[in-house]
C-alpha cells in the first residue's frame, strides 16, 4: 500500500480518485463564486473549518476539475454591450468543423452542441448591432456547411457573473465571507 506522501509509482503520477464535492466544498464555492479573491482564511472563518482544509479542499476541486480560478471580465465594462444568442444548424457531417470555427471567432466565449432545434449554439458580446450583424453576415456566413443561424439579442440580463449594480448582490442578502472590519 503506498503512502499519500508517495507521488509515484514506477515512473508515472500517482491518480487520485475523484470525490464528489460534499457540502463543505459547495460553501467553499458558493463563497469564491460572490469573491475570488477571498482568502483561505476568510473562507475558513465563514466555513467553520480550519485553513488548511480549506487550502486542500481548493487543492483537490481544482485537481478534479471542479474548480478553475480564473479573472472574469464584465462586457459591458469592456463596451460590449450586444450580447447574443446564437443558434446554428449545420451539415451533419461538418459539425465539430463548424463549432470548431465559430469558437476560434472573436467575441465568442461558449459554443455547444445540442438537441432539438440546432445543433449548435453559441454566446457571443459585441461592441454593438452593427459587429453581430458583420458576425453575421462575415464569419457565419464564410463558414462551410452553416445551413441556418438564428439570433436572439440578449436584452438585458437577470443574473450574470456581474451585476447590474452593488445593490442587487446586498439585496439578495449578505456575501457569504465575513466582512473584514
Amino acid at each position: 500500500m503506498l503512502s499519500c506522501a508517495d507521488e509515484t509509482v514506477r515512473g508515472k503520477a500517482k491518480t487520485l480518485p475523484f470525490l464528489k464535492p460534499d457540502a463543505v466544498d459547495h460553501h467553499i464555492l458558493s463563497i469564491l463564486e460572490h469573491n475570488g479573491r477571498a482568502t483561505n482564511r476568510e473562507i475558513a472563518e465563514s466555513v467553520g473549518v480550519s485553513e488548511g482544509t480549506v487550502r486542500n479542499r481548493i487543492e483537490r476541486l481544482i485537481r478534479d476539475d471542479v474548480l478553475r480560478i480564473v479573472g472574469v471580465t464584465n462586457p459591458a465594462r469592456l463596451g460590449l454591450n450586444t450580447a447574443a444568442v446564437i443558434s446554428i444548424s449545420g451539415e451533419l457531417a461538418r459539425i465539430t468543423e463548424i463549432a470548431e470555427q465559430i469558437a476560434e471567432a472573436d467575441g465568442v466565449v461558449y459554443v455547444g452542441y445540442t438537441t432539438g432545434n440546432a445543433d449548435i449554439i453559441a454566446l457571443a458580446f459585441f461592441p454593438s448591432n452593427d459587429d453581430l450583424t458583420d458576425f453575421m453576415t462575415k464569419t457565419l456566413a464564410g463558414i462551410q456547411g452553416i445551413l441556418k443561424a438564428e439570433t436572439n439579442i440578449i436584452l438585458k440580463p437577470v443574473r450574470s457573473m456581474f451585476p447590474a449594480s452593488p445593490m442587487s448582490v446586498i439585496s439578495r442578502g449578505p456575501s457569504p465571507v465575513v466582512s473584514k472590519a
